[in-house]
């Protein structure tokens, strides 16, 4: 994607309230890893190792180093593919943003090989420690032990819901589940003569927008063609107006592949904004 603006930036990595604890209490997304629990993030900011990446940068350091640490993100935005972004004409791809992980969380009690790259989207820095730091202190203590299975655990359901996209909807869903997904994150309700719409910094774009919605670049382009002639999407510079309606069906769809007896069930949309953006 091109150059972000230091405004961009800087309104990705407003954390807002996004990384309390009670975000468990939030059901999963596709594509985004949930926020980190406050012991994990505050264990990695004061023993880290704080690196700074440019655009299409390795996390690690080089494509195909062994994934032994566990890497957050402080600011900017991550991708995890599958297979290699060299390898693999078209990746797969999910995404991270400041307070969650961007590696480190799928081999962590295996130590086996991810089978995955890890690299930056956007001129990005990431903090990381040793995973055997973390594991050690799971051997000693049985409540953080349960913190890190929940929270990985969580990364994998997250992971499992983008599986679901890919297999089961079109582009132009695909596309919406995305939006769905960065309104979560980031999304403000604004209404304009009536209409409820979504603002949101500016969406991931080419490339890195196609490997997440899994298609080709024509089928991107067509899809958000489709968005923008029909009113329901409007880009603005650094940022865009979605208009809610539009995320509803698919948003509905997330609702009803889910277990109806769940002790967590997904509320609507316009709810989980209230929820994890308050006034």
């Amino acid at each position: 994607m091109r150059p972000p603006s230091s405004s961009w930036l800087k309104e990705i990595g407003v954390f807002r309230n996004r990384l309390t604890d009670d975000t468990y209490s939030i059901p999963s997304y596709p594509w985004l890893a949930p926020p980190l629990h406050s012991r994990i993030r505050s264990l990695i900011e004061r023993w880290g190792v704080e690196t700074e990446l440019g655009a299409n940068e390795p996390v690690l350091g080089h494509v195909s180093d062994k994934v032994d640490k566990l890497v957050m993100v402080k600011s900017g935005i991550t991708g995890r593919c599958f297979g290699s972004i060299y390898g693999v004409k078209q990746p797969g791809m999910a995404f991270s943003i400041p307070g969650r992980l961007a590696c480190g969380n799928l081999n962590f009690f295996s130590h086996r090989p991810c089978v995955g790259s890890y690299y930056a989207l956007v001129p990005s820095v990431v903090i990381s420690v040793p995973q055997s730091l973390l594991y050690s202190l799971c051997e000693k203590d049985p409540e953080m032990l349960m913190i890190v299975a929940r929270e990985f655990e969580l990364v994998n359901l997250s992971d499992r819901l983008g599986f679901g996209v890919h297999t089961m909807l079109g582009v132009e869903d695909r596309l919406l589940a995305y939006f769905i997904t960065w309104t979560v994150a980031f999304g403000r309700e604004e209404v304009i003569d009536g209409t409820s719409w979504i603002r949101v910094p500016a969406p991931l774009r080419g490339e890195a927008l196609q490997f997440v919605v899994n298609c080709s670049a024509a089928a991107l382009e067509r899809a958000l063609g489709n968005l923008k002639s029909s009113g329901n999407y409007i880009p603005q510079n650094d940022s865009a107006l979605i208009k809610l309606e539009c995320m509803l069906p698919v948003h509905r769809w997330l609702r009803n592949i889910e277990e109806r007896s769940s002790d967590l069930y997904r509320n609507p949309l316009k709810k989980i904004l209230a929820e994890t953006h308050p006034e």
